[in-house]
């Protein structure tokens, strides 16, 4: 049961750090100032002249190291010039990102005909160029896209607002052909609609094109609609292009100690860190121009006037326990660890109390203030000597995801066992070795340690450490002469009590 917590008032800079100059970054520099803070803009190119007097320019800039925490963040700023030490209370990254032509995967050679999607944007803003196109009968460009890899929203922007453009030229004819046209953000659905009106052409094939590059260039289809081939020979094609993660951003990431994806990009792919958070309190991420407003909003959350009220107790170090071992800076997925005073601190503001940091401490030398050692220990014993019936069930809930669907689950009066009992924690990765040894203890006949699904979990890497666990567990439960299949770990999501429900019963009938 989570304890009462003591707020404390604890003040922070109200300057804001925001790297990268392109357009998602001037608009979050710009939207950030109007909420009446002081922004730095740096960028390891040129900078264009910001509208707001209160936004300061620092071109040919790099973030060369960043200390600190959340509020308190001590970064060191590297140019031509030499290197300044700046303290900031929040920092804004706008990545920049590259682009790679995927002619290949269309076996097309790149020449004055067969184009680049960045190519033929250069062009159409060339007033000479987009007059030749509407001349006489007109050129036709097809736009391909979706086939060399899987579109999404930005894309089909693209592909779209080029398209509409062409089509407005004269007699210039645009066609499209699109694996899937991606319109789910704002304003894709009535650019289509428009570029459909002024007639631009889109075809949808099952299959990607088959497209001969010679004398002439010729597209053949096969139309699901007519089910027959369709050939176009078009003057010019425009090959989609896959976004590519520059060495400096993966750098910039490392320093920051903020995740990425499986490819690179910037935040992770978690549904909490979506629109504008990474995994570290007080660095926002910037992805694209719709995201600056939600930018800006967090950080005004976060600064506010200059004064954070916060808890106290998140997760209290004891001094006398700690021996330095840096286990729980390197396991903390918030970096909300540091040194102060020989032994081990955790920011309160940048702590998100999820308790990896105490579960992972080998001399237990860190409490979680809701939810401490002494204060879980009696939960489990009280969960199992409230059981009645048989088999009595103690399942660790994950207060994100899993426990919530239990409570819809009895809320909705789902079948659950009757010896069934949860208990909440503030993440999967808290329950550690001892809490599952002690509900066996106590007389649990099975242990259930339900987390959050991968790429769910706010705590980034809560649920990987909570399946490490329950796996060595498993093995030691043999070695004492108790049944591995006691103990279980699974994932669930909060809108899944059904689910949670079946799990929880398919448990029983195995014990």
């Amino acid at each position: 049961m989570a304890e009462t917590t003591d707020m404390i008032e604890v003040t922070i800079n109200k300057d804001v750090l925001v790297i990268g100059c392109g357009a998602q970054g001037l608009e979050s520099a710009e939207a950030v100032a109007a909420k009446g803070y002081k922004v730095v803009l740096v960028d390891d190119g040129d900078v264009p002249a910001p509208a707001s007097a209160d936004i300061e320019v620092m071109a040919n800039t790099t973030v060369e190291s960043l200390a600190g925490m959340t509020g308190d963040f001590r970064t060191c700023l590297a140019n031509g010039s030499g290197r300044s030490d700046r303290t900031f209370g929040a920092i804004v990254v706008a990545p920049k990102y590259g682009l790679a032509p995927l002619n290949e995967a269309y076996g097309l050679a790149l020449d004055d005909k067969v184009v680049s999607m960045t190519q033929m944007e250069a062009l159409l803003g060339d007033a000479a160029f987009k007059k030749t196109l509407g001349q006489g009968e007109g050129k036709t460009i097809a736009f391909v896209s979706g086939f060399g890899q899987e579109g999404d929203p930005a894309a089909t922007s693209r592909v779209l607002e080029a398209a509409l453009t062409v089509q407005k030229l004269g007699n210039a004819r645009a066609y499209i052909y699109a694996n899937n046209v991606k319109v789910g953000a704002r304003g894709l659905e009535r650019l289509f609609t428009l570029g459909r009106n002024e007639g631009v052409v889109c075809f949808k094939p099952l299959e990607k094109p088959a497209i001969e590059q010679g004398d002439t260039l010729k597209i053949v289809i096969n139309d699901p609609v007519v089910r027959e081939d369709v050939a176009l020979e078009p003057d010019y094609i425009v090959v989609e292009e896959e976004v590519v993660v520059g060495r400096a951003n993966l750098d910039l990431a490392e320093t920051l100690r903020i995740d990425t994806d499986l490819d690179g990009f910037i935040p992770s792919n978690n549904v909490h860190r979506f629109p504008a958070n990474s995994n570290r309190e007080g660095i926002f991420v910037a992805s694209t121009l719709e995201d600056a407003p939600n930018v800006a909003l967090r950080v005004a959350d976060l600064l506010a006037s200059g004064v954070k009220s916060v808890a106290a107790n998140a997760a209290v170090v004891d001094e006398t326990k700690c021996t330095i071992c840096l286990t729980c800076y390197r396991c903390c997925p918030h970096g909300a660890i540091f040194w102060e005073n020989g032994i081990a601190a955790i920011s309160p503001v940048a702590c998100q109390g999820c308790g990896i940091c105490a579960s992972e401490c080998p001399m237990d030398a860190i409490q979680i203030g809701d939810f401490t050692d002494d204060a879980l220990k009696a939960d489990i014993e009280g969960a199992v000597a409230s059981v009645s019936g048989t088999p009595s069930i103690v399942a660790f809930c994950c207060q994100n995801s899993a426990l919530e669907a239990g409570e819809a689950a009895k809320a909705f009066d789902t079948e659950l066992p009757q010896g069934f009992r949860m208990i909440q924690v503030p993440c999967a990765g808290k329950v550690d070795v001892e809490f599952i040894m002690k509900a066996f203890v106590e007389g649990a006949d099975g242990v259930m340690v339900a987390a959050c699904h991968e790429g769910n979990c706010k705590a980034e890497r809560g649920s990987t450490f909570a399946k490490w666990r329950v796996e060595e567990i498993r093995k030691r439960l043999e070695t004492i002469g108790l049944s591995k299949d006691r103990l279980i770990f699974t994932t669930i999501a909060s809108n899944m009590a059904e689910e949670f429900s079946m799990k929880v019963r398919m448990f029983a009938e195995k014990l």
